[in-house]
């Protein structure tokens, strides 16, 4: 955007100067022209040129300032709302992990259909009949009553038992609650991941202030790139109106004879090369206007009023660059970001090296079940049962893939170390880059309102000149057009001058 204003401005100019050659010629070898007995001078003053004010109509009190816009821009920048979704997401990651520092629960309901089996029977008869007949007589034969009754019901029970098998039960319903808690895992595993969970939520947070200043110094650039259209615009339309100034002054050296008409021409053609320069700064407006306008999400029909006094030079940066620089490198959102993002790469490592050890576990569960495989013989009833256990567990593939994944996590935190240091170093860079640029801005300044003095006495010069028919119609046209020049420069410089300046605030972390 800045290089399409940059290439109307430099288009505007040079049709401006387009036909000087052509009235440089008519200046040594002036066509004839009748002599009158007494030249007429034209009654036209000088106006005062140095009473035009480069930005009136860009400005008005009320209106929008770059910190406006900044604030404006970071409220409704998509970015904006992207960052803050990432740290919900990091913080969502950061409760996940939370949750393992508590017992595991879990509870079961299930259902299950047996197959059809045949039991074996079990007991039954230990004698036949014809053997407890066989023992009647010596049982008639023992002499003591009670001990005669004793044996007769004894082999009356071994000859008449009957066998017994367990029940075949088809349906079986179970419900279990199962608790279980990582003790080792505890120290080795969560808690690391918990804090590096903690240090990337603090990563994410410091990546919207990132994003913020980054849609700030947008919106003050693009606001400040308006400010330059529309005052390149206004230094267009002023040499319409010089034009049509000299185009006066030369009709009324045309109707007295003091010059050719030729000159009235070329004023003329010249005229509207300088609308075309019009035109041209017109749609530099509406480029960066719309540009602002998408920035800030303002509907067309509110009014894009800009309300900052642009003449008054932005207040100097008293520090020194080192003073700046020491400043930066510990107050830059970025490389708080990445602290933290290291900060939370550490914590991935540590748990990812407490997932090589043994696991040591407890784990208790509680069963209700209709039947349940711990009463025998089995009944169709709900019983409840439980047990508890400690658990030591170790496996080799585990081992390998958390080697793996440590020996990728401390690649990945060598690559994020290397990025600080290459965002110090760009710091420093941007850092002497901003203020040198800033300091020559200012000595830009300088020498365009210098230039525009010049400029300004140069025409008024002309301007008499023409009127003592001294000079020929081209000389005035060179002097405005060294004026129009010298007027896009000082707009130029003024707002180069607070570009750097918002740059220099920004990198400097002094925002």
């Amino acid at each position: 955007m800045h290089n399409y204003l940059r290439l109307g401005q430099i288009a505007f100019v040079f049709s401006l100067g387009l036909l000087l050659p052509f009235q440089a010629g008519a200046q040594t070898t002036p066509e004839p022209a009748p002599a009158p007995a007494e030249p007429v001078a034209p009654a036209v003053a000088a106006p005062a040129e140095s009473d035009v004010d480069l930005f009136a109509g860009v400005t008005q009190p009320g209106g929008l300032t770059a910190d406006a816009a900044a604030e404006r821009a970071i409220e409704s920048a998509p970015s904006m709302a992207r960052a803050r979704a990432a740290v919900a997401v990091a913080e969502a990651g950061a409760r996940r992990t939370w949750q393992a520092l508590f017992p595991q629960l879990e509870v079961s309901a299930r259902y299950t259909r047996l197959s059809q089996i045949s039991q074996p029977d079990f007991g039954g008869a230990l004698i036949s009949p014809e053997q407890a007949a066989m023992s009647q007589p010596v049982i008639a034969a023992v002499d003591d009553p009670e001990a005669r009754a004793l044996w007769t019901n004894l082999f009356d029970g071994l000859s008449s038992s009957e066998g017994f098998s367990f029940p075949v039960l088809l349906n079986q319903y179970a419900l279990r609650a199962s608790v279980s808690y990582p003790v080792s895992d505890l120290f080795f595993s969560i808690l690391p991941a918990y804090r590096a969970q903690e240090s990337a939520v603090e990563a994410q947070q410091a990546q919207i202030d990132v994003e913020a200043r980054q849609v700030a110094l947008r919106a003050r650039e693009t606001f400040f790139e308006v400010a330059r259209a529309r005052a390149s615009a206004f230094v267009a339309q002023q040499a319409v109106v010089q034009v049509q100034a000299n185009r006066a002054r030369v009709n009324t050296l045309v109707e007295g004879g003091v010059v050719p008409r030729v000159d009235l021409l070329r004023v003329d053609a010249l005229a509207a090369q300088a609308q075309v320069g019009v035109a041209q700064a017109n749609a530099g407006v509406a480029v960066t206007e719309q540009a602002l306008r998408v920035l800030l999400h303002m509907p067309r029909e509110e009014p894009l009023i800009i309300g900052q006094n642009l003449q008054q030079a932005p207040p100097a940066i008293t520090q020194s660059i080192e003073e700046l620089t020491e400043r930066a490198l510990e107050d830059r959102v970025e490389i708080a970001a990445l602290r933290r993002a290291i900060n939370a790469r550490k914590g991935a490592i540590r748990a990812e090296l407490g997932r090589r050890y043994p696991q040591l576990l407890v784990q208790a569960n509680v069963d209700y079940a209709n039947p349940n495989q711990r009463i025998i013989p089995s009944r169709q009833e709900f019983d409840a049962t439980w047990d508890v256990s400690v658990i030591l567990r170790w496996s080799p593939n585990e081992f390998g893939a958390a080697r793996s994944r440590v020996t990728e996590a401390r690649a990945m935190l060598v690559q994020m170390e290397t990025d600080i240091d290459a965002i110090r170093d760009g710091v420093r860079m941007e850092i002497a880059q901003s203020a040198a640029q800033f300091e020559a801005s200012r000595a830009v300044v300088a020498a365009a309102e210098a230039g525009i003095e010049a400029a300004e006495e140069q025409r008024r010069v002309r301007v008499a000149q023409l009127n003592a028919g001294t000079v020929v119609a081209s000389d005035l046209t060179d002097a405005e057009t060294d004026l129009t020049r010298a007027r896009l420069s000082l707009v130029n410089a003024t707002i180069d001058l607070h570009l750097q300046h918002a740059r220099l605030r920004r990198a400097a972390a002094l925002d």
